[in-house]
């Protein structure tokens, strides 16, 4: 346990300050946790990545009851997890020059197929594409489809340092840059996924 309150101290630290507040401040006990925040030893991979970091926790009825409370009252923007007209960001490398050749076609069809979506149909403010096993669902975000996307923060610009920055034809030019922050909520299992991503 140790090694993943020091994993999330490090990837809470990463980002600014105001883009995780929703957070909790403290690591609790009996958490699942996703991070793919750079530390001094990651090796820098080709393409767009995502930096990001998702926590999900089931709570009791009264805490969980209080957490929606708050998260209703203060989210920008609310969407189904199935709502087809979503932005989803997630790590994409469709085209990667090597020792000068250039090789195309290097994402799955699907993947393809939503960076074409995000470009032509996507309407809402960013949020990821999940891929958490534990909840994993054939809605359009990946989740289950009990879950509902609370956006709490979303701007366009540069949030990271420059050295992690990389361009993507999956996305709108609104949005090159920019970071997504929010809640999963799923009132059935009484679970919250809280995510910040930036890219």
């Amino acid at each position: 346990m140790n090694k993943i309150k020091e994993s999330y101290k490090q990837s809470v630290s990463f980002f600014d300050s105001s883009l995780v507040t929703h957070f909790p401040m403290e690591l609790p006990d009996s958490v699942g946790l996703v991070t793919n925040v750079p530390s001094k030893d990651t090796i820098k991979l080709l393409g767009f990545g995502v930096d990001e970091l998702m926590l999900w926790k089931k709570y009791d009825s009264i805490k969980y009851n209080e957490l929606k409370s708050h998260f209703v009252r203060i989210s920008q923007a609310t969407y189904q997890a199935n709502d087809s007209s979503l932005l989803l960001i997630f790590p994409y490398s469709n085209v990667v020059e090597l020792d000068g050749r250039v090789f195309d076609n290097q994402e799955s069809p699907l993947k393809q197929k939503l960076a074409e979506h995000n470009i032509t149909k996507a309407k809402s403010l960013p949020v990821p594409l999940f891929n958490v096993d534990e909840f994993k669902g054939k809605s359009f975000c990946g989740l289950n489809e009990g879950f509902r996307l609370y956006v709490l923060g979303a701007e366009s610009g540069k949030f990271l340092p420059a050295s992690e920055l990389q361009d993507c034809e999956c996305l709108p030019k609104k949005w090159k840059h920019g970071y997504s922050k929010g809640v999963a909520l799923n009132d059935k299992q009484r679970i919250v996924i809280y995510w910040i991503i930036a890219w």
